[in-house]
Parts: structure tokens; C-alpha cells; sequence
């Protein structure tokens, strides 16, 4: 943040300051009295950045790196438009507001934005979310979704030691035998997947503390809280021993939203797009576009170039960056007209 805070005002942008929050915020003036805004916001952030693990490799048509892809292309392609937006004079009939903000690699729960939505939701028309990847991507398909954690922490005892005693990986395995077996509809718009278990120290040991994630997902909010709430029944149904704790965490809650709230501004992305000669394809809302949905506000998620990934890194295309720059100009300007004339 302070990097991207330091390019700012190399490049001239007065308007910067940042919130308590962490966001940093940089505002670029309308013609005229307007007071409602265009939001384009990207994320910082990595929580497994390390200096020798991220670093990138260029060759003559690709990129590669840990997590460059979402991590910081997004950021990156945001600055730039900073940069061109104050050397050209970049003004529209609206307020720009160019917001960077914590990724949800180290804010989960979305606590910064959420925070800066607060503040700032009532006042912004519309909001494109940049993404580093995905160009061509168009976000028509609403998802909700929890993320649970299930922690379990059992008694400490020593193997062979006299009297029973219930393992916390034991319990675990007991809520994902039962959370496995559930079933959903026929179509296979809602499910339930455990994202990741933990438990033990290893050989001669009883697992004392032990913790499992869930992710839901429906594109039905009466379905995902009948889901959740069949989850969490089990959880509080699994028999303890006598001395064994189990706390359920809710750690990231989106609704599924409206369809038909960003379609005017999907409508300018797709309109860039054919400009562009970006081929379009359907893909799922993204969680930024969600809780700007949740706040009313219509949203669009736009990506700069493709992505290549593996297990060890990210490899993104160099050659499609420019079609990709090129179509975030052309949707800012079309949102700024879509939604003048929704207002009208």
C-alpha cells in the first residue's frame, strides 16, 4: 500500500489519503457538481508472499509467479489507470474513486471493504472490480456462500492411559462422515465441500485439538440457509466426551444477490468486450461484485489478461494485456453513460 501510495504522487494525484481501515482511496474529480460516484477498486495482498517465493519470471509472451495472477496484476493494472487517468485528463461526468484494498488472501472476512462500504456505499452509482485474470470473463452466474470453521479441542491423555477417550480427529471424522452423505438437488446448485481438515501430532498421539473447513454454496438463499443450518445441526449433534469442547466459526457470509441489479453494466462490458474482439464467457459473480450487490449497488468484475496455473505458480499471458487495459477504459466510460441515463 505505501508503494502504490508513492506512485500516486509521483504521478501527480493529489486527492490520496487512506481510511482506518487500511484502504487507500484516490479520487479524481468530475466536470461540473456531481457527488455520486464510479467505484473501481482492485486488491493488495498476498498471505503466502515471500520475496524469493513470488518472485517473476518473464519470457517472450508469458509471466510466471506465486500468486501474480490475482495478487497483484489487479493492483498493478488499477495504478496504471491511475497514472493514464491523471496525464490525460481522464474526467467523466462522475466522480472517479479508485480504491485499493485488502485481498481476502489476508482479510477473509472482508472487514476493510466492508468497513469502507459502510462509509461510501450510498454515495457510488456503480463499481468494476478489477481483476488481474479472467479477462473476457462475464460474471452472470449469482452464487451465495458460507465458510465455516469447526474446532475441537478433546481431552489430553496418555496413550494406553486408563478410561475412554474421544480423539478430536475421531469427531471430525464423525461430522465429515455425516456432512459427506447429505444430498442436495438433483441439478447440482447447491453443495457442500470440505475444504480442509487438521488434526494430531503424528504417531503415539491422541489429537487433541483438531479443525475442519466448509464452504457452502446455492444459488437459492433459502436453500444455502436450510444447508447451513443442516451443517451446523450436526456439528452441535456429534457426542463429546466429557471434557471435549467444540466451537463453530462463521468466517465469510455472501447472500446470492440480484441477477438483474448489474445488468445495465454488464451490458457496457459486454459492449467492450465486442470492441475489444475479447471472446466473452459466462463464469460466477466474483466475492468483491457480491458484497457491492449486498450494499445495492450494481457491479461488474473486469480482468486484464488469461491465467495458466499449476500447483506452484501463476502464468499469465503478456500479448492480451493491452486488449485487456483497453476494455477497462471502454467499460469505465460505458458505466459512466449506463448509469446516467438509469438516473434520467
Amino acid at each position: 500500500m505505501e508503494f502504490i501510495r508513492t506512485r500516486l504522487g509521483e504521478f501527480g494525484v493529489s486527492n490520496v489519503f487512506t481510511d482506518e481501515w487500511g484502504n487507500l482511496l484516490a479520487l479524481f474529480p468530475a466536470f461540473g457538481t456531481r457527488r455520486d460516484f464510479i467505484l473501481l477498486v482492485a486488491e493488495v495482498g498476498d498471505a503466502d508472499y515471500s520475496q524469493l517465493g513470488n518472485s517473476v519470471h518473464l519470457s517472450g509472451e508469458r509471466a510466471s509467479g506465486n500468486g501474480l495472477g490475482e495478487r497483484s496484476l489487479g493492483a498493478a493494472a488499477l495504478l496504471v489507470f491511475s497514472e493514464f487517468a491523471q496525464a490525460t485528463g481522464f474526467h467523466l461526468d462522475k466522480n472517479l474513486l479508485v480504491v485499493f484494498t485488502r485481498s481476502s488472501s489476508v482479510d477473509e472476512p472482508e472487514e476493510a471493504f466492508r468497513h469502507f462500504l459502510d462509509g461510501w456505499g450510498d454515495r457510488i452509482s456503480c463499481a468494476i472490480f478489477v481483476r488481474g485474470t479472467g479477462v473476457g470473463i462475464v460474471e452472470t452466474q449469482q452464487v451465495g456462500s458460507y465458510r465455516l470453521s469447526v474446532v475441537v479441542n478433546s481431552e489430553d491423555k496418555e496413550m494406553l492411559s486408563p478410561g475412554s477417550l474421544v480423539s478430536a480427529a475421531s469427531i471430525l471424522g464423525e461430522i465429515a462422515s455425516q456432512v459427506g452423505n447429505l444430498a442436495w438437488d438433483e441439478h447440482k446448485t447447491a453443495s457442500v465441500n470440505i475444504a480442509r481438515m487438521e488434526a494430531g501430532m503424528g504417531f503415539g498421539h491422541w489429537a487433541t485439538e483438531a479443525q475442519m473447513d466448509f464452504e457452502l454454496f446455492a444459488d437459492n438463499q433459502k436453500v444455502l440457509e436450510s444447508i447451513k443450518h443442516e451443517v451446523t445441526q450436526i456439528i452441535e449433534k456429534t457426542p463429546l466426551g466429557s471434557k471435549t469442547k467444540i466451537d463453530t466459526l462463521v468466517r465469510f457470509k455472501r447472500s446470492v444477490g440480484s441477477p438483474e441489479l448489474n445488468q445495465p453494466i454488464l451490458d457496457a462490458l459486454r459492449t467492450a468486450l465486442a470492441k475489444t474482439v475479447i471472446k466473452p464467457t459466462p463464469g460466477f459473480v466474483s466475492d468483491k461484485v457480491a458484497l457491492l450487490n449486498e450494499k445495492g449497488i450494481p457491479a461488474v468484475a473486469v480482468g486484464i489478461t488469461r491465467l495458466t496455473s499449476n500447483l506452484k505458480t501463476d502464468e499469465i499471458e503478456l500479448s492480451p494485456i493491452a486488449s485487456g487495459f483497453r476494455q477497462l477504459l471502454l467499460v469505465v466510460e460505458g458505466a459512466s453513460a449506463t448509469t446516467a441515463r438509469r438516473e434520467r
